[in-house]
């Protein structure tokens, strides 16, 4: 007794479908068959295999595609949220210019923010700054930004944090570099606090520099 069994895998199947079309054409002939048998069998194995090889195609093209989409996604999250971050802790934008934005406030404020006070700078020669302040008073969610001054260039955004300390990176040994921080909370900002500057000579101490 003999049996012909066809594996449920779709793999399997084009495997078994090519040995039988193998043997069948080897001998067809001698069992009377003609060559239109042959034909049928040849093309069922054939449409099977190429219909198997166009999906396992798409699969490795469309886990190619998932691969991209993720690694894409992640890279544009990134960019998108350093904007959001600074456009949020923005001075000059407005409820309505966040809300356009999809930016909308976190929570309803607990009391107004106030001025964060004793801004300190601690610059060190591999071109760091480690900048620390008090919270004078705002709640452990504040967001608390930080702007930079080089050369009296004019303030730039350095970044945010909600903790009481942060690090620049971009603090190059010798340049004159000067630094001040807000409180944010919500849709509220406090005005900037003393400035605290670096390799100005007169480190520690506040100076006017205009806006």
């Amino acid at each position: 007794m003999y049996k012909f069994v066809i594996p449920g895998s779709d793999t399997g199947a084009n495997a078994k479908f090519l040995e039988f079309k193998t043997g069948f054409a080897a001998h067809f002939s001698t069992l009377g068959y003609e060559a239109p048998a042959l034909d049928e069998v040849l093309a069922a194995q054939a449409e099977f295999n190429t219909a198997l090889t166009a999906q396992q195609t798409a699969r490795a093209a469309a886990e190619n595609a998932t691969l991209n989409k993720d690694t894409t996604r992640r890279s544009s999250t990134e960019t998108i949220r350093t904007w959001a971050q600074r456009v949020k802790t923005n001075p000059l934008a407005t409820p309505a210019m966040l809300t356009s934005m999809g930016i909308v406030p976190a929570s309803t404020p607990s009391g107004p923010v106030t001025v964060p006070s004793e801004l300190s700078a601690t610059p060190s020669a591999s071109g760091t700054c480690t900048l620390k302040w008090k919270a004078n008073g705002n709640i452990a969610r504040t967001n608390y930004v930080l702007e930079a001054n080089v050369n009296g260039a004019g303030w730039t955004w350095l970044g945010s944090t909600t903790k009481k300390s942060f690090v620049d990176g971009g603090a190059i040994p010798g340049v004159p570099k000067i630094y001040r921080v807000r409180a944010q909370r919500a849709a509220q900002t406090s005005a900037p606090s003393a400035e605290a500057a670096i390799y100005s000579g007169e480190e520690g101490i506040t100076l006017e520099v205009a806006a």
